[in-house]
């Protein structure tokens, strides 16, 4: 089932589900008093005046998949049901074809590939719709819209796009892993700040976790995916590509699940729990 049948499938809070949070058109969506991204959305219903949004997938991390066994970050196991969600998911159906792109808030474009390799990886949502979305971020709505009305055509290719997006960031796999080993170190660091200042600290603590468990996932599905890597870097050895990937993921910082629920000021958050 392709992309735009399956998610149409998914019921929302209003049906009493708590699949998503919202799930219909992104004009019923713009509509709504909580909607956010307005002036992005409304550009983008003038692309297409059909296109539909789901809004907060909640989904929950499957631990017997290879790459999550072999990134071992345990705590993000211990996050409850669907805690995990997905901000945006705009997706369409023209003629044969069925769409859709995977969107975060903000500059949040490694999020928005890590939750893509989520979505698609064995016996997942859309585990059949790789080569049907892309991963963008709104941060930069030019870049968006660019891309949105360029994937609308019926001959456009999601990796194609997907890669001049990847260029817009970044220059290859190496640099995409410093951005994220950045990205999750400034997670880390706020979270020094913001855990004391916070009476209920739950949903800042699955939302860290969530971060960092995305950050780990993209750097290694992407090195584990690249040929160029592959055949230049590694020789074509793939078990060296493997451990390349894995240390890349280790590489990303993070405070454990446990001690961010203790935190009070006094601890350095520096010792980290075994992965």
């Amino acid at each position: 089932m392709a992309v735009y049948e399956k998610l149409l499938e998914l019921r929302d809070r209003r049906d009493g589900s708590d699949d998503c949070v919202f799930n219909g058109s992104l004009q019923e969506y713009l509509e709504s008093q909580n909607a956010q991204n307005r002036e992005l959305f409304a550009e983008i219903v003038k692309l297409n005046e059909d296109m539909r949004i789901c809004a907060g997938y909640g989904f929950h991390v499957n631990k017997n998949i290879i790459s999550n066994q072999i990134i071992r970050y345990k705590d993000v196991l211990k996050l409850p049901e669907k805690a995990m969600r997905v901000p945006y998911i705009l997706y369409w159906k023209q003629n044969d074809a069925e769409k859709g792109i995977v969107l975060c808030d903000g500059e949040e474009y490694l999020s928005a590939k890590g939750y893509y390799y989520c979505l698609t990886e064995q016996e997942a949502l859309l585990e059949q719709s790789r080569n049907e979305l892309i991963a963008m971020c709104t941060g930069n709505g030019q870049l968006v819209l660019e891309k949105t009305a360029k994937f609308l055509r019926e001959d456009s290719r999601a990796g194609a796009i997907q890669r001049e997006v990847d260029n817009y960031y970044f220059r290859n796999v190496q640099d995409m892993a410093e951005l994220a080993k950045s990205s999750a170190g400034k997670t880390k660091e706020n979270a020094r700040k913001d855990l004391l200042e916070l009476e209920d600290r739950s949903e800042y603590i699955y939302a860290a976790v969530t971060k960092w468990y995305l950050m780990k996932k993209v750097v290694y599905v992407s090195y584990m995916m690249n040929k160029n890597v592959l055949n230049g870097e590694c020789g074509g050895d793939v078990r060296k590509q493997r451990f390349n990937a894995k240390a890349f993921a280790d590489s990303i910082p993070f405070i454990a699940y446990s001690e961010m629920w203790r935190y009070d000021g006094s601890q350095s958050l520096e010792k980290e729990e075994e992965q």
